[in-house]
């Protein structure tokens, strides 16, 4: 019996350490090698891919406030334009209601002022004054006469810049709430949420009562009546793949579906989510057998004068690493 079991466990180990060499043999293997196919006539350049939306956007509070009413739910499908979610009406009612009563006493006050004034008295006071000078210079006036005419005039001319200071200031704070108003009033359109395009709702995290803050995400709309299928290309095979190059796509879904397409854009730059450069290949969607994050295998052809380029920089790069190991 112990007999068997150390052979067991020998046979054990063994295996363990096979399954090991064969794992890191092939995370030795460049991702360059592993996204190649080559065929008997052919070579291919195969990517790993997922369907996102063409569009999408992000439902954001356009202002701080309490949530009043909630239209839609998670898949919803909306139209641009259409009401989504609702804010507590009641405090910038109120504060309009204020600034219009405000506005309303104020240009009562200001027609009051200005249907009171009589120019009349300071013209009067004025022509007086010109007269007593001229009196005075004859002889036919004394010098009390012209100071209570002097007197007379500034005391009119005071009371007539008090009023112009009255009117100037009652026409300002006029003006300021009248921006008041507009001001409320442009956050009263923000107090009704409206989809900006159309599509399905999705990450909805709101609720009716619940306190939201200015940019809070409230949600997500997308549209994918046309999606892209984005793949991860190392950027070793960035040199072998062009814009409107032929691909071959075959999605995970259920019954396979296989498009035929071209490449839409190359995006030269390591992407966060793949770990590396990006193939883009956009589609029409209309059944919306494509949905979000819908796995994808990418075959790209590739021309053969690139087939012979491939074939001889891969060959060059496989002895220099052999010489390597050999010294």
């Amino acid at each position: 019996m112990p007999t068997k079991q150390l052979i067991g466990n020998v046979l054990r180990i063994i295996l363990i350490y096979i399954i090991l060499v064969l794992f890191l043999s092939s995370c030795s293997r460049p991702l360059e090698d592993k996204q190649l196919k080559e065929g008997k006539d052919n070579l291919e350049i195969v990517l790993e891919g997922v369907v996102t939306p063409k569009i999408e956007m992000n439902i954001l509070a356009p202002i701080s406030g309490e949530i009043s009413g909630v239209n839609i739910q998670n898949g919803t499908n909306i139209k641009k334009s259409q009401k989504i979610i609702n804010y507590s009406l009641v405090d910038v009612q109120l504060k309009i209601q204020k600034i219009k009563f405000k506005l309303k006493q104020k240009k009562r006050y200001l027609n009051n002022i200005k249907s009171s004034m009589d120019n009349t008295i300071l013209h009067n006071n004025k022509e007086r004054l010109k007269n007593i000078f001229y009196l005075k210079t004859i002889g036919a006036a004394s010098k009390l006469e012209v100071e209570n005419a002097q007197n007379n005039y500034i005391q009119s001319m005071r009371q007539q810049n008090e009023l112009d200071s009255r009117i100037s200031l009652l026409a300002s704070d006029i003006e300021l709430l009248e921006y008041d108003l507009k001001n409320e009033n442009n956050i009263y359109k923000k107090y009704t949420i409206k989809s900006p395009i159309d599509g399905f709702v999705t990450e909805l995290n709101v609720i009716k009562g619940q306190m939201v803050n200015i940019n809070d995400k409230l949600g997500k709309i997308i549209n994918i009546n046309k999606v892209i299928v984005k793949a991860g290309l190392a950027s070793g095979l960035l040199q072998y793949v062009q814009k409107e190059q032929e691909v071959e796509i075959k999605f995970l879904t259920t019954p396979r579906k296989i498009v035929k397409s071209k490449v839409t854009r190359i995006v030269p730059i390591i992407d966060p989510k793949f770990g590396r450069m990006v193939v883009e290949i956009e589609l029409d969607n209309k059944d919306m057998v494509l949905q979000p994050n819908t796995k994808a295998l990418v075959t790209i052809k590739v021309s053969k004068e690139k087939k012979i380029l491939i074939s001889q920089n891969f060959e060059t790069r496989k002895n220099k690493l052999m010489v390597k190991s050999d010294n």
